[in-house]
């Protein structure tokens, strides 16, 4: 692990416990067990470092996303496979939640500017399976990039309860009929199952 990595990983076990706001530099230096100046050689600000941990969480996320678009099987079982992943893994993004939840006026440029770069890519995700979807003849889709965006703006839908902090949501139940739903509307008429 990088000097840089470590610093990563330490910051988010502060960001985790104190939130972004009540965060300090010399929070994150104790915990990595480096002196600021170390920090401030990688890092000009807290929001850089904040930025650094949201996007080495993310960075998981997109790799699993990546390496389901890249499968040999139906596009609409990775469409299927590609949603309940991706809410699972949100779930799992904590620093991310917890510092929204904790100081969400603080953080909201921050978090919005990480978000909108993540949804350019998430996106282009969903097109190639669509593309895919319709080179194979399973989809018939005029608009490829209009039904990736509206499918990352619907499964934003399901972040709620997750910020929220609802333990008991349960995504895995809405994904199935979210993706029916989608198919019924993208499926080509003259493509047998």
């Amino acid at each position: 692990m990088t000097t840089k990595e470590h610093i990563v990983h330490a910051a988010k076990r502060v960001f985790e416990k104190f939130g972004f706001s009540k965060a300090s530099m010399i929070d994150i230096a104790m915990a990595a067990r480096k002196g600021r100046r170390t920090i401030y050689t990688h890092f000009a600000s807290k929001e850089d470092v904040f930025k650094a941990v949201i996007e080495t969480e993310v960075s998981v996320l997109a790799s699993q996303l990546e390496a389901i678009a890249k499968q040999q099987s139906n596009p609409l079982e990775k469409l299927r496979a590609y949603m309940h992943t991706r809410m699972g893994a949100i779930k799992e993004l904590s620093v991310y939640y917890d510092a929204l939840r904790r100081d969400l006026i603080n953080n909201m440029d921050i978090v919005e500017k990480l978000r909108k770069e993540y949804d350019h890519k998430e996106i282009r995700l969903i097109k190639k399976i669509l593309d895919e979807g319709n080179a194979m003849g399973v989809f018939d889709i005029d608009d490829p990039v209009m039904v990736a965006e509206a499918m990352v703006m619907a499964t934003k839908g399901f972040e709620i309860d997750i910020f929220y902090g609802n333990d008991q949501f349960n995504h895995q139940r809405l994904i199935d009929p979210l993706i029916g739903i989608l198919y019924s509307g993208m499926k080509n008429r003259k493509h047998k199952k």
